[in-house]
């Protein structure tokens, strides 16, 4: 299996502009700057497998060998849910209902059959509890062996979880920037960094949230998409895939994005206030929505410069809000944790500017919460 033989798909630096090939261990150029995937095939009706009712009838539209066995548990196609928020009309791609509970399985699927692939046995990764459970299960199911950092003080549950699929975790005290600190120096001593923030095969497996909105909606696009933002995995791997729709002639416009932080955690809120182009890094505090708690997100420069093409904003809402929120959309059916409800309690604060079909992406499921979170 010769990833070479993708001659149409390349990496490149966003600071450098270097091209390489493709390499699903690479995640940063010579120079220490960040990866994209270029080129490829775009989403259009002939790419769509419409016999496989997972993220993998895309298959074609992602940067894999063609001849690769996917690594899958089942993961995506999730429901697209009618619902309502206070008299407004709401889609809710129900991305807690994945096969590990969170939208990461899309990321976690792509990247470990691309490294499996490339013949990688061992894989590091930090997180604060879903991207380390995808990766885990992921991994076991690839057979191969990960071990995740964790924050000594995530959440029990999502350790359990990591361990339970039978991955080695190792709790890192202090703030969430001291596990990736801890990663970091792994991968200097030459582990394999399977990582949802770096790695360019990530935001590939979580494009493909747009591609199935798009075939859920009856082949359009909705007028926004409103969605936690902590790294911006999420934001810039559903802003890519509406951009390969648009590329296509799929869809007229690209969907305007509302990114929500906690308002204990948001230095890209914060950019976003002041109308910077990047984002400085704050001084997290503790927030129930401990999924965005990212003090310094690498990718917050292309995240804002996504938000401003779309046309849309960046907020912070409380943690009040959120557990607010938590329980009135669990009143109606819909068990999300902390971090999802971001999302919908923002829609309180835009609601005049989300449009007749707004989009609301619930990233983890409710069983990951700790008790206290909906007492």
């Amino acid at each position: 299996m010769t990833w070479g033989s993708r001659r149409d798909v390349h990496l490149t630096c966003r600071d450098c502009e270097c091209t390489f090939p493709l390499d699903p261990v690479r995640c940063w150029c010579d120079c220490g700057g960040l990866l994209d995937i270029l080129g490829g095939v775009s989403v259009g009706r002939d790419q769509v497998d419409g016999r496989a009712y997972t993220l993998w009838r895309y298959k074609s539209t992602l940067p894999l060998p063609g001849d690769v066995r996917p690594v899958t548990l089942g993961e995506g196609w999730t429901p697209l849910v009618k619902a309502g928020w206070d008299g407004l009309p709401v889609y809710l791609k129900a991305e807690h209902l994945n096969p590990t509970g969170s939208f990461k399985d899309r990321g976690a699927a792509v990247l470990v059959t691309a490294l499996k692939a490339a013949g990688v046995q061992d894989v590091v990764e930090d997180s604060s509890g879903n991207a380390g459970a995808a990766l885990a299960a992921y991994a076991a199911r690839a057979g191969l062996h990960a071990r995740i950092y964790v924050p000594a003080h995530a959440s029990a549950v999502k350790q359990a979880q990591i361990a339970a699929y039978g991955a080695e975790v190792v709790p890192v005290p202090g703030p969430r920037i001291e596990a990736s600190r801890a990663v970091h120096r792994a991968v200097d001593a030459g582990a394999v960094y399977a990582s949802h923030v770096y790695s360019p095969f990530y935001p590939q497996g979580v494009k493909t949230i747009a591609f199935e909105v798009w075939e859920q909606l009856g082949e359009r696009a909705p007028d926004s998409v409103v969605l936690p933002l902590g790294h911006g995995s999420l934001l810039r791997g559903v802003h890519r895939g509406f951009s390969e729709l648009l590329s296509a002639g799929c869809i007229e416009r690209i969907p305007r994005f509302f990114g929500v932080q906690a308002e204990a955690c948001a230095p890209i809120a914060r950019a976003w206030t002041q109308g910077a182009t990047d984002v400085e890094p704050v001084e997290g505090g503790q927030t129930v929505a401990e999924g965005v708690c990212i003090a310094a997100p690498p990718w917050g420069g292309a995240v804002l410069a996504s938000v401003r093409e779309s046309g849309g904003g960046v907020l912070a809402v409380s943690d009040a809000e959120a557990l607010a929120a938590q329980k009135k959309l669990a009143h109606q059916g819909i068990y999300v944790e902390p971090t999802s409800a971001l999302a919908m309690a923002a829609l309180d604060h835009v609601r005049d500017r989300v449009g007749s079909v707004p989009l609301v992406v619930l990233t983890g499921s409710g069983f990951k919460s700790e008790p206290e979170s909906h007492r």
